[in-house]
């Protein structure tokens, strides 16, 4: 694999993007402000969808990683994960821990990020302690808070990450032209939160099966 710059696209939208993330229960993340109470929900939240990430044999027209292809296997230095980049992919490790819990840009330098070999489309994945008693539901929610205005957020779906239960939904941000799939689920103490993000012209279902031929590979690493 092949380290890159880090695409630093300060987008308005952030797609969530700037997640800009109300605190959450977390430990050791060094925030002063109260984490809000579990049981509360935003405004307006999607029910959940019995619907789930396609299949990676889904035609997306992008490359695809191949489980067996050793040599493009990314270990995550502070996030306790594997997967398999897709060839040509560019890679960039997160340089220090996700202490703040929001997402600013694309590929902020506390996230481990990979993009296609024109910078699109990107995936940043990202790691935080979580408390004991967070559950799913609370977890996602706070990865939905401070959505941008004229962004839309679709009901989640139930699925899995590295045999882990998970919940995935997409933004779409029509006035800047992107989109994004974002996978979220809890593992061993920490909450993970995954961001597929691309122009809207590459459509959604390549999106999908692109993000899935890489999700069947990741792995986390043994507690």
């Amino acid at each position: 694999m092949k380290a890159a710059g880090r695409p630093r696209s300060h987008l308005r939208i952030n797609l969530a993007l700037t997640l800009c993330l109300a605190p959450v229960l977390i430990t050791g993340c060094g925030s002063s402000t109260a984490a809000s109470s579990a049981g509360s929900s935003p405004a307006g939240a999607a029910p959940t969808s019995a619907q789930t990430i396609p299949s990676a044999a889904a035609a997306s027209g992008q490359a695809s990683p191949s489980a067996s292809a050793s040599s493009n296997v990314f270990a995550s230095r502070l996030y306790g994960y594997s997967l398999v980049v897709p060839p040509g992919w560019q890679t960039q490790p997160a340089d220090s821990p996700w202490f703040t819990v929001g997402l600013e840009g694309r590929c902020p330098s506390d996230w481990d990020c990979f993009s296609g070999s024109s910078g699109e489309p990107t995936l940043a994945a990202a790691a935080a302690s979580v408390a004991a008693e967070m559950t799913l539901d609370q977890w996602r929610i706070r990865m939905q808070v401070g959505l941008p205005e004229g962004c839309i957020d679709a009901a989640q779906a139930t699925t899995t990450l590295g045999g882990a239960p998970a919940q995935t939904w997409t933004t779409t941000c029509e006035g800047e032209g992107l989109h994004a799939t974002k996978v979220v689920a809890l593992h061993a103490g920490r909450g993970y939160m995954i961001l597929f993000a691309s122009p809207i012209s590459i459509g959604l279902e390549a999106d999908r099966a692109t993000l899935s031929s890489i999700l069947t590979t990741f792995r986390f690493a043994p507690s």
